[in-house]
């Protein structure tokens, strides 16, 4: 792996740590500092999934038209820190919303940016595609398993703002890092965009790139529906300790790194189509036995088969999507992750009134349709990309 290759990784963990050290603790934020009743935290959340979706197409095209990649994850980082420093100076809600947030959905947009980034860098040295995209999804993993439990510890032995500071703080390195190893003048080729912006009337709609786009949204929607029930089913109808979310998410956060980092090997035996399918099934698998669960051995078995499923679909699924691109490799990449953000944008609600009308575990269970979706999805598409 080259210098710079390893330089990037590196730039996308501290940037993903950033993002990862605020976003789940906006809640606890909002209601415990901000004195706001809970539905106040979809009305953000809405917002900022909303404005990330538009940043994140947005950045696709210009990435694909030969932008530079560097001002747009600058622009990400400058934006995060606005958006932390908003909330340092002002600790007002209609602030949060108005300002804060649209700061946070452009720094949001970085990972999709440097996923892009990344793969165009693979390409360009000749490095393993796959495996690469592997490290880049690990990564993210990796910053969504320090970050939170940074945040909430330092919340717990000091104060709300305390966590923003290290946010901030965080920020700082963020920027110094960019300043170190970005190439400045990086951008697509220009045989990228050539016949995708030469007369755009007469191209073929791309229904593969659409369809794989529909089976991350219906990943996104299953592991999104299950995560947000989990916890309170594990609390309220599995009677289970207040430790088991955690315990859960530990396990389940540990198995999908190792099947991240395992999905080279993956895709080279089943290829991708076949490698999501595989995740589709297991997926059904693990929302079955994590809708039964009343043991914690049973919590355990239940994480390590979701880990499982969603560590292969978060690496699998970006090259698969990829592999549908025809050209404009930034717009498929913000499709993927555009999907993952539609999927917990719908799942919130879905869970809400499923939980609120009948229970927890039925919202979990209700996940299982959105897997065997995914499935058929794969089934009736073609094993190559052009055959669409």
């Amino acid at each position: 792996m080259t210098h710079r290759a390893k330089a990037a990784l590196l730039l996308l963990l501290t940037g993903v740590i950033c993002n990862a050290s605020v976003i789940p603790y906006m809640g606890v934020y909002i209601v415990e500092t901000l004195g706001q009743d809970p539905w106040f935290i979809s009305v953000y959340a809405s917002t900022t999934l909303t404005l990330t979706l538009v940043v994140n197409r947005q950045y696709g095209e210009w990435i694909d038209a030969g932008t530079p990649i560097a001002p747009l994850v600058l622009a990400s980082v400058v934006a995060f820190g606005a958006g932390v420093t908003s909330i340092l100076v002002f600790a007002n809600f209609w602030v949060l919303v108005l300002f804060a947030s649209p700061c946070f959905a452009i720094s949001n947009a970085a990972v999709s940016t440097m996923y892009s980034f990344g793969r165009l860098m693979a390409e360009t040295d000749g490095l393993n595609i796959p495996r690469y995209n592997s490290y880049l999804r690990a990564m993210t993993s990796l910053g969504w398993m320090l970050a939170p439990a940074a945040s909430f510890s330092i919340a717990s032995v000091s104060s709300s703002y305390a966590v923003f500071w290290m946010a901030l703080g965080l920020c700082a390195v963020w920027l110094l890092l960019w300043m170190a190893v970005m190439p400045k003048a990086f951008s697509a080729p220009p045989a990228n965009t050539a016949n995708d912006f030469a007369d755009t009337s007469t191209q073929p709609a791309n229904t593969g790139l659409w369809l794989a786009a529909g089976v991350c949204l219906a990943f996104a929607l299953a592991h999104s529906m299950s995560m947000s029930a989990l916890p309170l089913f594990y609390i309220r109808e599995a009677a289970l300790p207040t430790y088991a979310p955690g315990l859960s998410l530990s396990v389940k956060t540990f198995v999908e790194i190792a099947a991240i980092l395992s999905s080279p090997w993956i895709i080279q035996r089943l290829g991708p189509r076949d490698a999501l399918r595989a995740a589709a099934v297991i997926a059904v698998v693990a929302l079955v036995v994590l809708s039964n669960v009343s043991t914690l051995p049973q919590l355990i078995y239940g994480a390590a088969l979701e880990g499982l499923y969603y560590g292969i679909f978060a690496a699998v699924g970006l090259t698969y999507v990829q592999e549908f691109a025809k050209g404009r490799l930034a717009r498929a990449t913000s499709l993927y992750m555009n999907s993952l953000f539609m999927g917990g944008l719908l799942a919130s609600p879905l869970m809400g009134l499923t939980a609120q009308f009948v229970s927890f575990k039925m919202a979990i269970q209700l996940s299982i349709i959105w897997a065997v979706l995914a499935f058929a999805l794969l089934s009736v598409m073609g094993r190559r990309p052009d055959a669409d």
